[in-house]
């Protein structure tokens, strides 16, 4: 199949399979995630890697993200015997690590508002973060097996949670008002 997308420019830098990618809001600049245990930030103008932006990770990087007001960025993954979560707060330089998980971290979101951060494992749980104090807001929910995806909407009150099964679907119907609630509310799809 031919494609019908024609790349404007290629970048080469990573040596393992890229698992994620983020825009910066001002889309002149790019994340990526990768196997090969950095994050590399990409300018889109110069068509080159802001080399004193890479961050080295202790284990593979499954998830990127980067909020909406460009404040934070995130990088999460790990192994099957490691677990990491890194925040960097753009302007200051700071990381933070969060600690929650207990096995690798596959996916993550950002709330619109940037003030939240959904994370989901293969510890078979999602987590919902403040990214100002890095404490634990919602959660953890239990799921029936590990989450490949999760995704808030955007009003920030729900949260959509793709399980590795395909065709499960669990939405928390409300983010906040469900703290004590330990499983999602499920929604099976089938196609």
């Amino acid at each position: 199949m031919r494609s019908i997308l024609t790349p404007s420019i290629t970048f080469e830098g990573h040596g393992e399979l890229i698992r994620s990618i983020s825009y910066f809001a001002d889309g002149e600049r790019m994340i990526s995630g990768s196997e090969d245990k950095t994050v590399r930030q990409w300018d889109l103008k110069a068509g080159k890697e802001i080399e004193s932006a890479r961050s080295v990770c202790e284990g593979d990087v499954w998830a990127v993200a980067v909020s909406g007001d460009g404040r934070w960025v995130v990088a999460a993954g790990g192994d099957w015997n490691s677990v990491e979560l890194k925040v960097c707060e753009v302007e200051t330089g700071i990381v933070k690590t969060f600690e929650g998980h207990s096995n690798q971290i596959t996916c993550v979101d950002i709330s619109a508002d940037s003030t939240l951060l959904a994370t989901g494992a293969k510890d078979f749980t999602v987590r919902v973060w403040n990214l100002d104090t890095g404490k634990i807001v919602a959660g953890p929910f239990e799921s029936v097996a590990w989450v490949s995806a999760v995704r808030f909407s955007q009003d920030s009150k729900k949260l959509a949670v793709r399980l590795d099964m395909g065709t499960c679907l669990e939405v928390c119907a409300s983010v906040l008002d469900k703290q004590k609630q330990k499983h999602l509310d499920r929604i099976h799809l089938y196609g």
